[in-house]
Formats: C-alpha cells, structure tokens, sequence
C-alpha cells in the first residue's frame, strides 16, 4: 500500500504570518534572526499549558524581564488561529478513499496543532499517522522525521508522496529518500529562490506543482 504524507500549516490550513517562534523570540527581545533558538524549544518539547513553555523558556533564555504574560497569550491566540484552507479536508478524504495511508509530517507545537484539530476534525480524524515535531523532537528538514513516518505506515519511501508548501523543509527533504512530491504553492513569494532554482535546473523539479491543496484532487 502506498501514503501520501502532508505537512500541516500553509499546506491544510493558515494562521498567522509571523511564526510563533518570531513572536516569541521578539518579546524575549532577541532578533528575528535568533528565532531558531525559540524554535528549537516550541517546535520539539511537549508542554502541558502556557506556564510550562515559560519555565522552558526562562531556563534557556535570559531575559531581563521576562514577558510570561505575553507569551501566554501567544500559545492562547495560538489554539484558535488555524483556518482550515478551502478544499483540505475534500483533498484528504479523496486520498483516503482511493487507497492511499494518510499521515502527517509537520514542524509544529501543541497549540496550534490542537488549534488544528479543532479546525479540521474530520481532516484530523482520517490521519493513520502524525509525525509532530514536539511529538518527535525532531524539526524538518531532518530525514529521521520522514524515516519514522514511512517506518510507521508500512510502506517504502518510493512509494510515498510528500505534499507541503516548502521546497526546503518539505520536499528536498523527501526526494532524497525517493519520493515523489507535490508542491504547494500557497506562498509564492517566500518560495522565490527555490521556485527560482528549479525554473534554472539547479534544484529538482517535484513531481506535481499546485496553487492550492484543493488541486490535490
């Protein structure tokens, strides 16, 4: 049997612009370039409620005057942002119904997956398997992700897809391991050097390029 595995945020559904990472990383007033260190923490640990995060954070951050109040209501925001992007779920359940394991492989933290869920329950309710960066303590593009993912649905990576909206975490990642790959394209203007390097023929080409996930189909 064959899956098809499908990142999450910008791929099923939209929230905010800025990353939660970057929100936080301002209000600790670090710069946006140190948002890979929030990251490391949000992304890969598994935490209870708003207070835990900040005791995480205040353990591996120095902060002056550490913002917990502000950073709460970034996880609370968080659970209520995600909108599911029209056609996701109609994408997913044509998937499913043609034969295919369904899976998740997503770089995200307990909010905004729960924000996920609660958008998309009957989306979230046809997965097999969900490879969840705080889940897993791993962030893409790590290939142990994708390895665990495929080892946990049975089936061998060439025959899988991988279906994200990011050419260096979703689907370099995947064609190294040999499968096959649908870009989504719902963010255009972030992916300008990667849609710029497979146009020249310095990058491979996915298998499948789409404006929408609704395309999927």
């Amino acid at each position: 049997m064959s899956a098809v595995l499908f990142d999450i945020g910008s791929t099923l559904v939209q929230g905010p612009d800025i990353s939660p990472a970057k929100m936080i990383a301002r209000l600790l007033g670090l710069a946006d370039s140190d948002k890979g260190r929030v990251a490391d923490i949000i992304l890969c640990r598994v935490f209870e409620d708003p207070r835990h995060l900040c005791l995480c954070l205040r353990e591996s951050i120095t902060c002056a005057d550490f913002p917990e109040e502000s950073i709460s209501k970034v996880w609370l925001d968080q659970e209520t942002a995600p909108e599911e992007i029209q056609g996701a779920t109609g994408a997913v359940k044509h998937v499913k119904r043609s034969g295919f394991k369904v899976g998740l492989v997503s770089d995200i933290w307990v909010p905004y997956y729960r924000g996920f869920v609660a958008a998309c329950p009957e989306l979230a309710s046809m997965v097999d398997f969900a490879g969840l960066s705080f889940q897993e303590g791993l962030r893409k593009p790590s290939l142990e992700l994708l390895e665990r993912a495929v080892q946990a649905l049975g089936v061998d990576p060439r025959q899988a897809w991988m279906v994200g909206d990011t050419y260096a975490n979703d689907l370099a990642p995947a064609m190294a391991m040999g499968m096959r790959t649908v870009w989504v394209l719902s963010r255009p203007a972030k992916e300008y050097r990667a849609m710029e390097g497979v146009l020249k023929g310095r990058l491979p080409r996915p298998d499948v390029i789409v404006d929408t996930i609704a395309d999927v189909m």
